[in-house]
């Protein structure tokens, strides 16, 4: 039986007992950062992450969706899947406390494993960048890291 896109995902949200705050929309949270998970299966899959450095205020944000990609399409059903999968290996990475939070020299930078390597996000003044690294100690050059605090429910 092949479950209809998103439904893993929120069978995972309600694992990690985050809120649904409005219809198709989820949120959960840890001390210093914040994620929203749109979950509309035949529409939009999407994360919006936040991370914020409780010394400088300065934030990092990550996104993961299906941008305007047709969800109904059969020949789109296997991308949907794909950034499903990266929703939840993200999420899961929260959970078990893997992402990663720092400063190189004055950009605040947030570093987790994503699919068999490592991104680094780095905030800029006016915009981030993500870039792809095959290990870790590639990713966390020239910075010192801690990790975000751990997933807890929101109320």
């Amino acid at each position: 039986m092949e479950f209809e896109t998103g439904q893993r995902l929120l069978a995972f949200l309600r694992e990690l007992q985050a809120v649904e705050v409005a219809e198709s929309r989820w949120e959960l949270g840890g001390s210093g950062w914040h994620a929203v998970v749109d979950v509309e299966p035949r529409r939009w899959l999407g994360l919006a992450f936040e991370a914020l450095d409780p010394v400088t205020g300065k934030c990092a944000t990550y996104d993961i969706d299906t941008d305007l990609y047709d969800l109904t399409r059969d020949d789109q059903r296997e991308f949907a899947q794909e950034i499903e999968r990266d929703i939840i290996e993200f999420l899961d990475n929260l959970r078990k406390g893997a992402v990663l939070r720092g400063n190189a020299g004055s950009k605040f930078v947030v570093v987790f494993p994503m699919d068999g390597a490592y991104i680094r996000v780095v905030q800029g003044r006016f915009m981030g960048s993500a870039s792809t690294h095959p290990d870790l100690t590639a990713a966390l050059a020239g910075g010192d890291y801690v990790p975000l605090s751990r997933l807890h429910p929101r109320e």
